[in-house]
């Protein structure tokens, strides 16, 4: 089970490096570019995941969760550098945990109480990752550019 929670979190790191590689392709003032698709930017999607992904790996980790509001980056560089230090300190404390299964109790933005194992959570965390990243390939092509292969398949074909 833990092969498999951990292979699970491997892909949505393959997966948000395919993205950030690729926005890098294109003209860097697209990042920027104010859209109405439900995020005003590809900047502001990546501020949210990245905040959420903080919250999520706060509460792993029982402690105090940080503010959900979306970080805010100016460029792609700068997404990436905050992104992959996240990724490589979730993925290291995963690498630490015995037991996936492990209830963890915490409090929603509203003040309700849930609990949900560290399994769950990570499912989350992923799955979350790939809505997001379809919002990234929505406003692509809205912008007249392609998306990126990200789908599961194609990262364990690459392995």
């Amino acid at each position: 089970m833990s092969g498999q929670i951990v292979q699970g979190y491997d892909y949505n790191i393959w997966a948000n490096e395919r993205v950030i590689q690729h926005l890098r392709t294109l003209p860097e003032e697209l990042f920027l570019t104010e859209v109405n698709l439900g995020f005003k930017s590809m900047a502001e999607v990546l501020g949210h995941l990245a905040s959420a992904d903080e919250v999520w790996f706060a509460r792993i980790k029982e402690e105090e969760p940080p503010s959900l509001a979306a970080k805010s980056f100016s460029s792609i560089e700068q997404a990436s550098n905050h992104i992959t230090g996240l990724q490589s300190r979730i993925r290291q404390h995963l690498t630490s945990i015995s037991d996936f299964e492990k209830r963890v109790i915490y409090r929603n933005t509203m003040g309700q109480e849930f609990q949900n194992s560290i399994s769950e959570i990570i499912q989350h965390v992923v799955n979350h990752g790939t809505y997001h990243r379809g919002n990234i390939t929505t406003i692509l092509r809205y912008l007249g550019h392609s998306g990126i292969m990200t789908d599961y398949i194609a990262f364990l074909r690459g392995k």
